[in-house]
């Protein structure tokens, strides 16, 4: 949830307020800065320990952790410890890593660990990116880096029957971006081994995603299929796509962000089933310190119906320091508060 480590401040000699607003929110510097592979173009970053960690606590009006009661964990707890290197190659590539020590108050994964190569020089009028690791899919919001929530969005936790496919966890493989992402028509292509980590499933086929994005002053469209075979429990092969439209608009103070998803299952208990989802958000910025949000979102799967909505305020008492406390509000079909109270910090 906090990409604006300080490591990058500490390289290029910068605070952490050249990206940020209130982190892990971007200013326009801070989405560049993400466009050209965490590098400032044409300036090498200097000298500095390449290790950075954040940490993020979590009291909650729930027990925390998941499965059935929070498997035990209190209601207050260290949610997440990560620590990260990253740093330059040559002129214009750049490698990055984030390891989880403790991920929902529990024993960690790695998340990213890539290299990304600009393969044109950074004059040329269509830059052309490679990326190759283990990093989030390309999708209009990122579902853990700069979410600012502690409430996941629900359309990308979303899986269908046997298949545990979800946008959430990172993917292994290679991304070819051609075009600026912040400015005018871009695409990006991902092909990566078909499998999902910790499913215990057996690896099939090639996945491949297809993201394309139109970037006009204030407002981006994008588009996005995704596509791959599973195993499912009768032996099976499952050939699944999901496919999703979002417009995010960001002006001023006001950021608001909708996105809608569908998805089909060719072999879900021996037929085929179709699921979806989307969420609308929207972002209000009172001062460079002090922010709201607002989310309401849904998905229907084989589980069924969900809905739920969340309202959250936002505070930073310092530039790598954030405070949050949010309102959770679900229909599971009864209504249920969960209130949630998180301060992060990295350095």
């Amino acid at each position: 949830m906090l990409l604006g480590i300080a490591l990058f401040a500490h390289q290029y000699g910068v605070t952490c307020e050249k990206c940020h607003t209130v982190v892990p929110h971007l200013n326009d510097f801070g989405a560049h800065f993400l466009a050209s592979g965490d590098r400032i173009p044409g300036v090498a970053p200097g000298p500095a320990t390449p290790i950075a960690v954040k940490v993020n606590l979590v009291a909650s009006s729930m027990r925390q952790g998941s499965g059935n009661d929070g498997q035990g964990l209190p209601k207050a707890i260290v949610d997440e410890v990560e620590i990260f290197t990253a740093g330059a190659i040559g002129s214009r590539a750049s490698y990055f890593v984030e390891q989880y020590a403790v991920d929902g108050g529990m024993h960690g994964l790695l998340r990213d660990a890539w290299v990304n190569d600009r393969l044109d020089p950074w004059n040329a009028r269509i830059p052309v990116y490679v990326q190759a690791g283990s990093f989030t899919l390309p999708l209009p919001v990122d579902p853990e880096t700069f979410r600012e929530t502690a409430q996941h969005y629900t359309v990308f936790d979303q899986t269908a029957g046997d298949n545990p496919f979800a946008f959430f966890d990172p993917k292994i493989g290679a991304k070819l971006t051609v075009g600026d992402t912040l400015r005018g028509l871009s695409a990006q292509i991902f092909a990566g081994p078909g499998h999902d980590r910790q499913s215990g499933l057996q690896t099939i086929g090639t996945d491949v995603m297809t993201y394309l994005q139109a970037a006009a002053g204030p407002v981006t469209l994008s588009a996005y299929r995704y596509g791959g075979e599973r195993p499912d429990a009768l032996s099976f092969v499952n050939r699944f796509q999901r496919t999703g439209y979002a417009v995010v608009f960001a002006k001023g103070k006001w950021t608001s962000e909708s996105l809608l998803q569908t998805g089909w299952d060719s072999s879900i208990a021996g037929a085929g089933y179709r699921s979806g989802g989307g969420f609308t958000q929207l972002r209000y910025a009172f001062n460079r310190r002090f922010f709201a949000l607002a989310r309401y979102e849904g998905t229907s799967d084989p589980a069924g119906l969900a809905r739920d909505g969340v309202i959250l305020l936002g505070f930073s008492p310092m530039e790598n320091a954030r405070f949050t406390i949010e309102d959770v509000i679900a229909r599971t079909p009864l209504t249920t508060h969960t209130m949630n109270a998180q301060f992060t910090i990295g350095y």
